[in-house]
């Protein structure tokens, strides 16, 4: 069994494998939505009709998140600001956060520090560097890879991150799929097939192992229905 952790697509490759399909599975304000001129109360009018959206299925919050480099949208501290509204939710629904975060990881590090957030978070399609990626490992941080895991510097960091903090995705591409990470992945980590399936689905396990009420059972059932 293959998961897809973090995809935009509802097309099955593999009726067998799991996909974690954003705004599916969870619910979320991406910055890009953010446009400049920013509208706080707008958008706060939209994040309250956003949560009225919850359900008991609805696995993670996000995603949401900092963007550096996008060109019209709002600034950075606003983006903050959203952002925080977000974790906040997370924390009050007991559900793990997925976070897009481009060119702003020190930004990210520094909110989480000032909030000490304690809920386990996604740092979905993660181009970090090395150090940055140690520095959320106070935290308790996540680390999804997509198709960048083909380049050289994010296999570089994959390799030397914990094996139980990895996922890997799709995203919103179509060129690589899910069966090629995977096997990129196991060459990296010089693992075999079985082994390096059944640790990706002891993260998800754990991942989700604070939800109230929703067993490991329960999540792949959601996930399976998407």
């Amino acid at each position: 069994m293959l998961i897809d952790f973090h995809t935009h697509s509802l097309d099955v490759e593999n009726e067998n494998d799991l996909r974690f399909v954003v705004g599916k599975n969870s619910l979320g304000i991406h910055p890009w939505e953010l446009t400049a001129p920013f509208e706080e109360n707008l958008y706060q009018k939209k994040f309250q009709q956003l949560k009225t959206q919850f359900h008991a299925s609805i696995l993670a919050i996000g995603e949401c998140g900092l963007d550096r480099r996008r060109d019209g949208i709002a600034p950075i501290e606003m983006q903050a600001r959203v952002l925080e509204w977000h974790m906040d939710w997370a924390k009050e629904m007991n559900r793990p956060i997925i976070i897009h975060c481009v060119k702003a990881h020190s930004d990210l590090l520094k909110i989480l520090k000032d909030k000490k957030y304690k809920g386990k978070v996604l740092l979905h399609d993660y181009a970090g560097s090395l150090e940055e990626a140690n520095k959320f490992l106070f935290y308790d941080c996540y680390f999804s890879f997509g198709h960048r895991l083909f380049t050289q510097a994010r296999a570089d960091v994959f390799k030397s991150l914990p094996v139980e903090r990895l996922f890997l995705e799709t995203d919103d591409q179509q060129k690589i799929k899910i069966k090629a990470l995977y096997e990129k992945a196991q060459a990296l980590l010089n693992i075999d097939q079985k082994s390096f399936e059944l640790m990706i689905e002891e993260n998800l396990a754990s991942f989700f192992s604070d939800l109230d009420n929703i067993s490991t059972a329960d999540v792949i059932n959601n996930l399976s229905s998407s």
